[in-house]
């Protein structure tokens, strides 16, 4: 199991001397055990998760607003002709208007191990939850969207498309950007976004074709969760995924949030539209 994509984050109401002791306790240990098997290992880093995260004990969420956000430009760039009409690309000024407003009104912001457990009855979450995401990897994710979430002290993931980081594609993240990212900030995460799928939907030799770019998407990224490009999925990609070892698989939906009820390889997901109205965005939060 790969837990490295995202490094430790702080929040003041959980960073007691007690509880970082405790974590640090629980880390050691498992990495002092014999990793024995592939699933005692697995085992033994959910133990630890669970420990790291499983420290609420209130009033459980019922459902969780997933956002996905694709473009964070800046505000000069959302002003001209090619961004101004897209509902895509959010300009820097609007992504942190919203951040500033889920913070102050006590939004906690999650990360997809975080759902995982939730979703699985693992760990409990405060009602107030939100998981942040972003599609495809632009590299305003890093460049404007991040300076914004470390300015809120917010998690955010975002969705690669692996072949494109080895692509001389204009504005997306390419794989050193994703490795210095992965290995030096606080508030980002990466996950699949497949590595070379974005645009297939064929379903001929779909299995086949789905396992062998998760197995290259997992050997080179080592990534746990995924988002369908375009929401769009099949029986035979999720049974693809499940085999392939994806924990949890998020597409879209009318009513948007996610549940514990829903199919973990479906997990409804809600499009941020650039051009809605500051309204349209808080009315999910109701």
């Amino acid at each position: 199991m790969v837990i490295g994509t995202m490094t430790t984050f702080s929040f003041a109401d959980t960073n007691t001397d007690d509880t970082a002791q405790t974590q640090t306790q629980t880390q050691d240990q498992v990495q002092t055990q014999d990793p024995g098997s592939e699933a005692e290992t697995e085992a033994a880093a959910e133990a630890a998760a669970i420990e790291k995260y499983g420290y609420y004990h209130g009033k459980n969420a019922t459902k969780i607003p997933v956002l996905t956000y694709h473009m964070v430009v800046s505000n000069s760039k959302k002003g001209s002709a090619r961004y101004r009409n897209s509902s895509l690309a959010v300009s820097r000024s609007t992504f942190d208007k919203q951040m500033k407003w889920l913070k102050k009104r006590g939004y906690r912001s999650i990360n997809c191990e975080e759902f995982y457990l939730w979703h699985t009855g693992k760990i409990n979450l405060p009602p107030k939850s939100v998981l942040i995401t972003f599609d495809d990897a632009a590299i305003g994710v890093a460049t404007q969207a991040l300076p914004v979430l470390k300015k809120y002290k917010m998690k955010g993931t975002t969705f690669v498309v692996g072949s494109r980081t080895y692509k001389n594609k204009r504005g997306s993240i390419k794989f050193k950007q994703y490795q210095k990212l992965k290995d030096s900030q606080d508030y980002l995460e990466f996950q699949s976004h497949t590595y070379s799928l974005h645009k297939h939907f064929s379903k001929k030799g779909e299995y086949e074709r789905v396992m062998k770019d998760a197995a290259k998407q997992k050997k080179i990224f080592g990534f746990e969760y995924l988002a369908y490009p375009y929401g769009r999925n099949t029986k035979g990609m999720r049974k693809a995924y499940a085999d392939s070892g994806i924990k949890v698989a998020f597409t879209y939906g009318k009513n948007g949030y996610a549940t514990r009820k829903q199919n973990i390889l479906q997990i409804r997901r809600i499009k941020v539209n650039a051009r809605e109205g500051f309204g349209k965005f808080t009315r999910w939060f109701k």
